[in-house]
């Protein structure tokens, strides 16, 4: 198991945290799932990396993962229906698509 994608994908998510801020600032209620899998995204993350127990490391790639498409379900309709407001979340989806391949690559390299 490689720690450097578990960290890159630690400040991804601590990224994702402040420009998920202003994209729930903007959607309200709508990301709260969205919002809880990011923290708790960030945590177990946090804790695979100091514990260094591959278990743990699983389940924060499975934690980036569900991050990632509760970024996409919850602004789902937003994206396809608001299209001039959509731009304002472009930042955000960029920061957590990369979330997935950060996990898949931390498990398998």
């Amino acid at each position: 198991m490689e720690i450097t994608y578990q960290v890159i994908a630690l400040a991804v998510l601590f990224s994702g945290i402040a420009s998920g801020f202003i994209t729930f600032r903007m959607l309200g209620m709508k990301l709260a799932p969205h919002f809880g899998a990011l923290i708790l995204a960030l945590l177990v993350t946090f804790g695979a990396i100091l514990t260094g127990n591959i278990l743990v490391a699983y389940t924060a790639a499975l934690l980036q993962i569900v991050a990632t498409v509760t970024a996409y379900t919850q602004m789902w309709a937003t994206l396809k229906y608001s299209f001039q407001t959509s731009p304002g979340y472009g930042p955000h989806l960029a920061l957590v698509t990369l979330l997935p391949v950060l996990a898949v690559a931390g498990i398998l390299l």
